[in-house]
């Protein structure tokens, strides 16, 4: 499953300066910040130079995941709106910061609101489709990229966007070609870019099995911005899958040097768990645990995580249901749906489950983990047939990892019941 720590990295391609700058140690976010702060000063009577330095710090924050960036971008707007009240450019700033954030319902409807304004604007229906994905609103979102697409076709913005639509339809080979087209248009000085792209084109081949490819994406996203948590965070994925979780331990750590997040805690917990460290898997379950309960009911909280969690090592699933039902309220994304799901099959609640799991699917998307829970959730039911086709494809997706284990020893279980139904037919 696409658990939580994908929770949101916000498409916020901004207007790119293809200006060849100078060769230096800064960032690209942090040259956009020198630019915008050199602008201020020579035009400070004009709201522009003070939006470019919100875009900027919203970037900053993407690259760093750290936070505390948007207090910045908030300081930006303040003077933008104080120099033009609601300018369009200061109201899309302002819609990145609620999408940082993961305020996706006030994201949403400022969205629909500057769409209706100025409905010719290509970010506007950009950032409308980020929240509307968010939210699991996904024929919205589809129209969104769709118009995106016929106002400026092949965009590096829409092909992003797309991308993801069309992982989540079931269509990894035109994800696939879609991140490829937007990667190869993306200049070589905005380095960020491209290792965030990198990044998501890792996370769809391992999402499907494809671990060498996953493996040789995320090393060339890590030559493009070194360091970069969210390939590290990608890395680490890719060793837990390959049961490597001591080298995922190492990249976790390094990840968490700078910013670390509940999310990562949760991450760094499982993989010293896997390779035995059981004292210290429960001192890192512990810090997890505290940091997202913390969060349960902020926008931005590690709500998936935490059900996961409760429904595994912290052995409470009426906990994980009760989290689970105050995600289900906010947001009706295919992970959302899939974890709400798990829990209330978990709790002994299998119809009201396979409902759920049933809406998660037939957005089309086809994913190991949430294949193995819908197998399991079949078989509670006792239709063992369905649950032997969810099982064959979740082990088909990905056969090496810890799901395809679990997968495998399911469907094991379920051989005799199977063999029994054939010999009475």
């Amino acid at each position: 499953m696409k658990t939580f720590r994908l929770v949101v990295m916000v498409l916020i391609l901004a207007p790119i300066d293809f200006a060849q700058v100078a060769s230096n140690n800064s960032t690209p976010a942090q040259l956009k910040v020198a630019w915008a702060e050199a602008a201020i000063r020579a035009h400070g009577d004009h709201c522009q130079p003070y939006n470019d330095l919100a875009v900027a710090y919203v970037r900053r924050a993407r690259e760093t995941g750290d936070d505390s960036y948007y207090s910045q971008v908030e300081l930006a707007l303040k003077k933008s709106f104080q120099i033009m009240p609601d300018n369009l450019e200061g109201q899309k700033a302002r819609l990145m910061i609620l999408l940082g954030r993961s305020e996706f319902t006030g994201a949403l409807e400022l969205a629909k609101a500057l769409n209706k304004k100025t409905p010719d604007d290509v970010l506007v229906y950009g950032l409308l489709a980020d929240a509307a994905v968010e939210l699991g609103n996904y024929n919205d979102a589809e129209v969104a990229v769709q118009w995106m697409l016929d106002m400026r076709p092949g965009n590096v913005r829409a092909l992003l966007r797309g991308a993801r639509l069309r992982w989540l339809f079931g269509d990894p080979e035109g994800a696939m070609d879609f991140y490829s087209q937007a990667y190869q248009q993306i200049p070589p000085t905005q380095a960020e870019d491209l290792a965030w792209t990198l990044t998501q084109m890792a996370e769809l081949q391992l999402s499907v099995g494809h671990i060498d490819d996953a493996r040789k994406l995320l090393h060339s996203a890590q030559g493009k911005f070194p360091g970069y948590y969210l390939t590290l965070e990608s890395l680490a994925s890719v060793e837990m899958a390959t049961r490597h979780p001591l080298e995922a331990e190492l990249l976790l750590r390094q990840r968490n040097e700078h910013f670390p997040s509940a999310a990562s805690r949760y991450a760094l917990a499982k993989a010293l768990e896997e390779a035995g460290k059981g004292a210290e898997a429960n001192s890192a379950y512990i810090a997890f645990e505290q940091e997202a309960r913390r969060l349960i009911n902020a926008p931005d909280n590690a709500n998936q995580g935490l059900i996961l969690y409760y429904l595994g090592h912290g052995r409470d699933p009426a906990e994980a249901l009760r989290i689970a039902r105050i995600e289900i309220a906010k947001r009706h994304d295919v992970s959302t749906l899939d974890a709400y799901a798990w829990a209330l099959s978990s709790n002994g609640h299998y119809m009201e489950a396979q409902r759920e799991m049933s809406a998660a699917l037939a957005v089309g998307i086809r994913e190991a983990a949430m294949l193995y829970h819908a197998g399991v959730l079949a078989a509670k039911l006792n239709d063992n047939s369905s649950a032997a086709e969810y099982l064959k494809a979740s082990i088909a997706i990905n056969s090496t990892s810890e799901i395809g284990s679990a997968a495998r020893e399911a469907l094991d279980r379920l051989t005799p019941a199977l063999a029994g139904a054939h010999n009475v037919k």
